[in-house]
């Protein structure tokens, strides 16, 4: 029985630990957001961001790693339909990015790529999902540029360095930025 205590205590020396996690899941009203990092009691974060409707269905869920949004994001509707899916990596958008309509086609589809040095992100494989009368249609463009709007009307040109909170509104405009694309409100 020693022995097996011994060696267990052994094992576990070898066995890495993160002491900088703070908590599986917190919600959003618990986090701290500084200088583009979110925090959990003071310490930086690592874990899931969450958020609940009234009627407790899941609103969103961000990763974050270190204190950064990272992996797969994803929204809901209040009765529990997927609105976006999102991915992040180091508080930047990058990559796969789909917003959906309540009956699960799609509003935008796209991907995120390389930040246009303070002047938006830009974005390829634009799909732009239309519901008229009832009927679905949808538009295709190369590329364009997505800018993030906050409650009171400002607009982010980089999804670095701003709260979640402020991620839920965009638009996309055109390359020329004469004409808007799509814009979620």
């Amino acid at each position: 029985m020693k022995i097996t205590a011994l060696l267990f205590t052994f094992l576990m020396s070898f066995i890495p630990f993160d002491t900088k996690k703070t908590a599986d899941s917190v919600r959003i009203n618990d986090i701290q957001y500084k200088d583009g990092v979110y925090y959990f009691n003071d310490k930086i974060f690592n874990g899931d961001i969450v958020d609940y409707y009234e009627n407790e269905k899941l609103k969103f869920r961000y990763g974050v790693l270190d204190g950064r949004l990272n992996g797969i994001a994803k929204e809901y509707f209040p009765e529990g339909e997927i609105k976006s899916e999102r991915t992040y990596y180091m508080s930047k958008l990058y990559g796969s990015f789909t917003e959906y309509f309540p009956n699960g086609e799609v509003r935008a589809k796209f991907d995120v790529k390389l930040n246009a040095y303070g002047q938006g992100e830009i974005v390829e494989k634009i799909t732009v999902g239309e519901l008229k009368k009832g009927k679905y249609k949808s538009k295709n463009f190369d590329k364009g540029i997505i800018y993030f709007i906050n409650s009171s009307g400002n607009m982010f040109e980089t999804s670095e360095n701003i709260s979640i909170l402020n991620q839920t509104k965009y638009k996309i405009v055109d390359e020329d930025k004469k004409h808007t694309l799509v814009e979620v409100l």
